[in-house]
């Protein structure tokens, strides 16, 4: 109904309503927040909700209950107000009439309103065949109304779904548990965390009191903590956890206008100066704020974990004879029992440290799960962990369990989550949730780093020769996981880990050999992804600088491989079939070189010879082209067949003809372009294929002596979608148009609607110039980092070219 149909008297109520609700805000401002502010929320809407019901006479003989978060009294800004108008038996009339005086008020005020009018039998019914709905009564409070049909629906639900029903319910909230985990994430140290529904968001939380409620008996956290199931420092981070993540969906909810439980990359910056954080040295003020709700999800994370084995456990005692009552000793003082591996009950990890690595080796060995009360032993006593820092024997079995890890990385996972990773490794306590505030790195720092260590355990069979020539593949490990080390205190990342990991190599018991093959394998651990992403490949003298810097093929392979791993831990839009085939081709080029051990140019020159020779055979004898011209850099970057197909296409080329072919490769589009040279060639081509939603991967331009440009040009679609023959034709139309001044690219593309598709915002760092005379015998590299859009290489070209600048490769 809308709001003019109102009557007089209704529209006072109705502002108030809104003007009250839009006073959160102030008070926010004021100091309110978390569960304060959403008790306020909720005694607004419950204050409106019991006038307007009292003043109702077709209400008599009915109860509103509130349900869902709305029952637990924590109403957000903009989250459904769950409503229930339950009645024994009441005249369809009488019903519309009393839903309609409750319901329309808060419809008109713009409040989204969840409700259901329903007898007891139907919430019954209902709630046996919907477990969300029965997992709303278990949080349904009366605001007005018949108390005795109420409680009539409390006593009935109980006798229903909880008296000899504990392991049903159980099963399916693991069931949902689940199911949500999957959907949304199974860890907490995603760039955009779902503060609500992911693990260790609000979900998670509220999971483990239904369970609680359900099983035990238990309405709190307080009382859970009485029964021992929580310590008293793992119910106060809890606590605080919660409080905190209700205060970021609050504000996420203001700041977005509606309901959102995404921390979206945009977002936090905001919210981190709500909040008032800091930057400090080498991490930004929105890290420091990620590093909180990081820290906020983990600690829920993992006492929900353990919350639910423990409950598991409680419900299925396990019977003597049966196969699950299975013991086996591993060692003194740990044991297999139940299928999980526990410490023995007469040892004390505060005086024996050295017992909780052991526990992670076995579970390392044999791939079985760290029971939680162990789990809880370990977080309890990570003081005395200090003691083993330095000890030769707990560093061997740490590094073991790097390798040795059967279903990587869950020991070292394990490690990470109850807190023993950072006890351990105090160069490593400062990444402990780290955030990356950037659009690749998905994970946080910690995360990440554990993540690349699984990801070299996976390439073991993938890349078995390569692995092979690797003697102590036990650093590759340890560098996997200390690669970004020195991320977090400013500067060069990779200068100050190298020295941070030689520290710890050598507090672990590495030959100082070792130590020093470490700190190079991290300090070198970006260099063959820079130079395959942004070097010239075919640049011989640069390969040669590269074998020289690398100086052995064990160092080649360890770098290899990391780079493969640390880009696959990073995200999906680093690790691709683009980068992969560059850095594949480039280690083999390195490789090669290095196997040889002659940095000459004698294999070249017969390389050169051997092209030149069988070009001429595919062109025939009755071919004029004189091959002779032909750049050495040129013949080196096709193969003979694809160069006898440069001359026959330039050979009818009139002074204005162009001719371009196109084909699909391996993840892009490959464009081939002849014609006649001319100022700012490469320039339309940038323009041309921006303006028909293409985006440049690489270039490659040569000019032969006679003025003929061949230009090779990988590109994808910026959108995700094939690139089919008839926006091929398109583009071929637009290049002509182009390339004789009949397209003018400016105004096409200050005026074109393309975009990419979208990504999270980042803000944006100002744009750099860096220009390098050193790394090529022959060029002048540029390098411009800047923001990156639409047209963004038309512009750099354009700029070149103006200031009559040759671009030779791109």
């Amino acid at each position: 109904m809308d709001i003019i149909n109102k009557t007089e008297a209704d529209l006072p109520q109705l502002f108030e309503l809104r003007t009250r609700r839009d006073l959160l805000e102030i008070l926010w401002r004021r100091g309110l927040s978390g569960r304060a502010l959403l008790r306020e929320h909720t005694e607004l809407i419950d204050s409106h909700l019991v006038t307007k019901f009292k003043t109702c006479p077709a209400a008599s003989g009915m109860a509103l209950i509130a349900v869902g978060g709305y029952g637990r009294r924590e109403l957000f800004p903009f989250s459904d107000i769950d409503l229930l108008i339950l009645h024994d038996s009441v005249s369809e009339d009488q019903l519309n009439i009393a839903a309609e005086a409750i319901l329309y008020p808060l419809w008109d005020a713009g409040l989204d309103v969840g409700h259901s009018v329903r007898t007891i039998d139907q919430c019954l019914t209902d709630a046996d065949n919907d477990f969300f709905f029965q997992v709303a009564l278990l949080d349904a409070r009366l605001i007005v109304g018949e108390t005795s049909i109420f409680e009539k629906l409390q006593k009935s639900w109980q006798q229903q779904f909880v008296l000899g029903r504990r392991q049903n319910f159980f099963d399916q909230m693991v069931a949902h548990r689940d199911h949500r985990l999957k959907t949304f994430a199974k860890h907490g140290y995603l760039l955009e965390p779902q503060i609500k529904e992911g693990r260790g968001g609000l979900r998670d939380l509220q999971a483990m009191l239904w369970t609680s409620k359900v099983i035990f008996g238990l309405k709190d956290l307080n009382a859970i903590e009485d029964a021992g199931i929580l310590s008293n420092t793992e119910r106060h981070n809890l606590t605080q956890a919660w409080e905190h993540l209700i205060q970021i969906r609050n504000r996420l909810h203001y700041l977005s206008g509606r309901k959102n439980d995404r921390l979206y990359f945009e977002r936090q910056e905001e919210i981190s100066r709500d909040f008032n954080y800091r930057k400090t040295t080498g991490i930004k003020a929105v890290e420091q704020f990620m590093r909180e709700v990081y820290d906020h999800l983990q600690t829920i994370a993992v006492s929900a974990d353990l919350f639910f084995a423990h409950v598991d456990e409680s419900l299925k005692p396990i019977r003597p004879g049966s196969p699950d009552n299975s013991f086996r000793a591993l060692e003194p003082g740990i044991v297999i029992r139940h299928k999980h591996i526990h410490l023995d009950g007469r040892q004390d990890l505060g005086k024996t440290p050295e017992l909780a690595m052991r526990i992670f080796l076995q579970a390392a060995k044999t791939g079985r799960r760290i029971h939680h009360q162990t789990r809880k032993m370990i977080s309890a006593n990570l003081e005395a962990t200090a003691n083993i820092q330095s000890s030769a024997a707990a560093g061997r079995d740490f590094i073991n369990i790097l390798y040795l890890d059967k279903n990587s990385p869950a020991s070292l996972e394990t490690m990470l989550e109850c807190g023993f990773l950072a006890a351990y490794l105090p160069e490593f306590a400062h990444l402990k949730s780290l955030a990356q505030h950037d659009v690749y790195h998905i994970f946080t720092v910690d995360y990440h780093l554990v993540q690349t260590v699984a990801a070299v355990a996976g390439m073991k069979e993938k890349y078995g020769n390569i692995f092979e020539i690797i003697s102590k593949p036990r650093i590759l490990f340890l560098a996997a996981l200390l690669h970004d080390i020195g991320k977090g205190y400013g500067g060069d990342h990779a200068d100050r880990g190298a020295s941070l990991a030689e520290q710890t190599g050598r507090r672990l018991g590495l030959h100082k050999s070792e130590c020093r093959l470490l700190g190079f394998i991290i300090k070198k651990h970006l260099f063959l992804g820079k130079i395959a992403l942004r070097r010239d490949l075919e640049d011989t003298s640069l390969i040669r600088r590269c074998a020289a810097i690398i100086q052995s093929p064990e160092r080649l392979a360890m770098l290899y491989l990391l780079s493969i791993a640390d880009a696959m831990a990073t995200g999906p839009t680093v690790w691709n079939d683009w980068y992969a085939a560059l850095l594949l081709e480039l280690y083999l080029k390195i490789a090669l070189l290095l196997e040889k051990n002659d940095q000459g140019d004698q294999d070249i020159n017969q390389g050169i010879s051997w092209i030149r020779n069988h070009v001429a055979e595919l062109l025939g004898s009755k071919s004029a082209f004189d091959l002779q011209d032909l750049p050495n850099d040129y013949l080196l970057n096709f193969s003979p067949e694809e160069i006898a197909n440069h001359i026959r296409l330039s050979q009818d080329l009139g002074a204005d003809d162009c001719v371009i072919e196109s084909r699909h490769q391996s993840g892009h589009l490959s464009l081939l372009i002849v014609a006649k040279d001319r100022p700012g060639l490469l320039t339309k081509i940038c323009g041309t294929t921006a303006l028909n939603g293409l985006e440049i991967l690489a270039a490659q331009i040569f000019t032969w002596p006679d003025g003929t440009a061949v230009d090779s040009i990988d590109v994808w679609p910026i959108y995700d979608e094939d690139y089919n023959d008839e926006r091929l034709a398109d583009l071929r139309d637009d290049l002509r148009r182009a390339f004789s001044f009949r397209l003018g690219l400016d105004y096409r593309l200050h005026n074109s609607n393309i975009q990419p598709v979208a990504k999270a915002k980042i803000e944006a760092a100002p744009p750099k110039v860096v220009i390098d005379n050193e790394s090529s015998d022959t060029f002048t590299i540029i390098e411009v980092y800047a923001d990156k859009h639409i047209g963004i290489i038309y512009k750099i070209a354009k700029a070149l070219c103006e200031f009559q600048i040759n671009i030779f490769r791109a």
